[in-house]
């Protein structure tokens, strides 16, 4: 009974903090200080605006800005006082006002050391490269304060790793032969973050500050809107008259919503309030559920057209067009939710699951009657991204500024003043994650930049898989899921393609294909035990153990582990190649996707038993391996086993049918 009552108590805002802000913001409305960071919310969101708007500022103005922004409202609503030893002092008068005037030193201090690094910044050219001491005292506040900043938002695990790789760079002449180098003093590392195009102020931090706020910004718009209830009734109405529609409603609108939000954490909770109660009150098991509700909510991470931020940084790293990285990731997406469906649709057999009531299921009709107008919006950014081909930015921007001009068609969903306020507030908190998140991966990228580690490391990795493909891709979704467990997705992957996608191009992958297969893992550490955040949070709702929920989600997101492996081997799988190879490769991995599907939950027209399971599991498996031979074999172990259970269902499930 403990058990269950601490499974209850899982604090599912906690384990984001986006919703965590949205409760700081909910909460402390009273707040001079919540207050004070609404201001700098909505300011920062001006500003994003107006730069997206009448053109970007020079490099180092717009994305220091953007940092500055971001720290100032993470001091403001985390202050020190609640991140100093678990809140032991905070009963203290005294103790709570000198934290608050530390905070507002820190928010001096970060502003100060980003218009000192603009100004060494700008002037660099005119002094020959050389830059002044002020640029060592602002690399050094920034360093400080954004590892500060980011243990409030993000927890230890992030600043320790920086800190890891800066004390990398300070011992390079005492460590082992293999992992030596020059060394660099404190005072030039200061000075490379804040001057250096590798800095703080390098690549992660641009994507952050232009295309992923954008981002952000056009979901919390739509949040306002009501589009959420719109797609969760949508996906009800289409998929409710059948035995495992509310799970399946699940997968359909977790994924679409996921797609726009970015957080796997924040969609579960942002549909599985709606989804989790409907897939038990239906009769499905807890852990499934919320499963099903963590996978879904993750997987919108990996699926076009948006992909969550992922797409958008891997357009920096790899100079590829978006609409290349889109394309390559449509299948291995589709296959992953496929894979879903079909454990739902097994999962509801099993289970006999109760059809719902009819009178409760919207009908489609009246759904998209009601709400007709979210489709426009949703339209104008997948018209801007795909057809028109703007940059994300600005296509982000159009749509997010076509929800209040589309809303007027409506008059009973129309955007007031009163509407567009809040959601440029709530923008500038929900990006809070990111913006830490971003800057100190720049942190851990700077150090990389510097010292060579990317090189060396991925040199070892490929010496310890003897040169093999195989091992060493096994090797980097190991990382890739270990980073992942402490770290948001856009963190993790940033680290991991710093340092291990190079490794995957030097054995002979395509740039772009190592870097979705790093993705991949980073978003999948969410659903992966022990530390998997989407299923805690899903747990949190269905109230459940977390390890079982966990344990579930990967059953159900197998796909989504198996294809990136698969894609690497065959870059059909990505739409490269012949028409006929990339059909028959498609079909194939389809086919193995449903059937190692339906033998991990152990139902095809009727109950498996543990050797059919396992060699449904098998012969799925060798339709992903490339080659003839092995699609025989598959589809024959396939055909074969289900010819057994359509005479077991003959047998024996017509005869039980016929006795209810």
């Amino acid at each position: 009974m403990a058990k269950e009552k601490q499974v209850k108590e899982i604090d599912v805002e906690s384990l984001d903090s986006e919703l965590a802000a949205a409760r700081t913001l909910e909460e402390g409305k009273g707040s001079p200080f919540v207050k004070a960071a609404a201001v700098v919310a909505f300011c920062m969101t001006l500003f994003h605006i107006a730069t997206g708007f009448l053109g970007q500022l020079p490099y180092a103005q717009q994305r220091g800005f953007h940092l500055a922004f971001g720290i100032t409202i993470v001091l403001l609503t985390m202050p020190l006082h609640d991140h100093f030893f678990g809140k032991k002092f905070a009963g203290s008068k005294g103790f709570r006002v000198l934290c608050r005037v530390i905070d507002v030193g820190l928010i001096v201090a970060i502003w100060a050391a980003v218009l000192i690094a603009q100004d060494e910044i700008a002037h660099i050219s005119d002094r020959l490269g050389v830059v002044t001491p002020m640029a060592t005292l602002a690399g050094a506040l920034l360093l400080i304060i954004v590892l500060e900043a980011t243990r409030r938002a993000l927890g230890w695990i992030m600043p320790i790793l920086a800190l890891f790789f800066i004390a990398y760079a300070l011992a390079g002449p005492y460590l082992p032969m293999s992992i030596a180098h020059r060394g660099y003093s404190l005072e030039r590392i200061c000075k490379f973050l804040a001057t250096d195009l590798d800095g703080i102020f390098g690549t992660t931090m641009s994507v952050s500050a232009t295309v992923i706020f954008m981002f952000v910004m056009f979901g919390a718009f739509l949040e306002r809107s009501g589009c959420s209830q719109f797609i969760n009734d949508l996906a009800f109405s289409l998929t409710g008259k059948i035995r495992s529609g509310p799970a399946l409603a699940a997968v359909v609108a977790s994924a679409l919503m996921g797609t726009i939000n970015g957080s796997a954490v924040a969609n579960v909770v942002g549909t599985g309030t709606f989804t989790i109660p409907l897939m038990k009150s239906r009769g499905y098991k807890p852990p499934f559920a919320a499963g099903v509700e963590a996978v879904a909510s993750t997987g919108g991470q990996i699926l076009p057209p948006v992909m969550g931020s992922g797409a958008f940084l891997m357009v920096a790293f790899t100079n590829e067009p978006y609409i290349a990285i889109v394309v390559c990731a449509v299948v291995p997406a589709l296959l992953y939710f496929i894979g879903a469906a079909t454990a739902v649709v097994s999962q509801s057999e099993i289970a006999e699951i109760e059809l719902v009531d009819p009178k409760d299921i919207p009908k489609t009709k009246d759904v998209l009657k009601e709400g007709w107008i979210y489709l426009v919006i949703i339209g104008v950014l997948i018209y801007s991204l795909l057809i028109a081909q703007f940059s994300p930015l600005r296509s982000a921007l159009f749509a997010t500024v076509s929800v209040p001009l589309v809303m007027l068609l409506d008059k009973k969903k129309r955007f007031t003043p009163k509407d567009i306020a809040p959601s440029m507030v709530k923008s500038g908190f929900s990006s809070m994650t990111i913006v830490m998140g971003c800057a100190c991966a720049g942190i851990v990228v700077a150090m990389t930049a510097l010292t060579g580690i990317g090189v060396v490391f991925g040199d070892m990795m490929i010496k310890a898989a003897g040169g093999n493909l195989f091992l060493s891709l096994v090797f980097t979704a190991i990382a890739c899921v270990i980073l992942g467990m402490g770290l948001p997705t856009t963190s993790a992957y940033v680290i991991a393609a710093s340092i291990l996608a190079p490794s995957l191009v030097k054995l002979g992958l395509p740039l772009l294909t190592a870097h979705l297969f790093v993705f991949y893992f980073a978003c999948l550490s969410a659903i992966t035990p022990p530390v998997a955040l989407a299923a805690y949070a899903g747990a949190g709702l269905a109230k459940c153990n977390p390890m079982n929920t966990a344990v579930e989600a990967c059953k159900l997101g197998f796909a989504g582990f198996i294809a990136p492996f698969a894609f690497c081997y065959s870059p059909a799988l990505m739409l490269k190649g012949e028409p006929l190879e990339i059909v028959s490769v498609c079909i194939s991995a389809l086919i193995g996707t449903i059937i190692i599907s339906m033998g991990f939950q152990g139902w095809l027209l009727w109950k498996l038993n543990p050797l059919e399971r396992l060699l449904f599991v098998g012969g799925g498996m060798l339709m992903f391996i490339p080659g003839t031979l092995t699609d025989i074999i598959g589809i024959a172990i396939a055909v074969v086993l289900i010819l057994i259970n359509v005479k077991k269902w003959k047998k024996h499930g017509k005869a039980a049918k016929a006795q209810t």
